[in-house]
């Protein structure tokens, strides 16, 4: 019986000594990993789509809600752009996502009636319906992703959802468009 205990007790010291180098060698296979930056993944599905939002100038304001990722996206005067009409050019993943524009009427935050001409307050802001997998965008890249493995590099994968966003407004229709503060 003693006999037995000293074979199972060299087993469970070969297990830990065993276990402690693997271990060592996952540690020196991670640690020798470069931070190769940021990759993107489905940047070859870009797409770009104008959504626009016709509008009364006088009688509605329109109050633009900034909900997207590409947050840096200003307000710009273009001439082309027909009045009562906020335009948005947006660059996005065809693949993962259709833009929308969703907008509602706001409510008067008194409880009176508004006295005079009381333009309507519009809230506009961009959405999207989700119309892929991002599983399956990951999985169509996992041959990329295994060869910066092998080459010892480590990305910081992100999706490309909404890459740009444009807003255009007729100058003549740009006093009654405003950003939500």
């Amino acid at each position: 019986m003693h006999k037995i205990q000293k074979i199972l007790g060299g087993i469970f010291l070969g297990g830990v000594l065993l276990g402690g180098i693997g271990t060592g060698v996952a540690l020196v296979e991670y640690t020798s990993l470069a931070y190769a930056g940021e990759m993107v993944i489905g940047e070859e599905d870009l797409a770009v789509r104008e959504l626009d939002y016709t509008f009364t100038p006088g009688e509605e304001e329109i109050k633009i809600t900034k909900n997207y990722p590409s947050r840096d996206a200003v307000l710009e005067a273009d001439n082309r752009v027909p009045e009562g009409t906020v335009r948005y050019v947006v660059t996005y993943n065809k693949k993962i996502i259709r833009p929308i524009l969703d907008f509602w009427e706001e409510t008067p935050e008194t409880e009176e009636e508004p006295t005079g001409p009381f333009p309507r307050q519009i809230r506009l802001c961009l959405g999207t319906d989700y119309t892929g997998s991002d599983i399956a965008l990951f999985m169509e890249s996992k041959d990329e992703i295994l060869t910066g493995l092998k080459e010892k590099k480590i990305f910081d994968y992100k999706i490309a959802y909404i890459t740009d966003v444009k807003i255009r407004v007729n100058p003549q229709s740009l006093p009654w468009v405003t950003f939500d503060k």
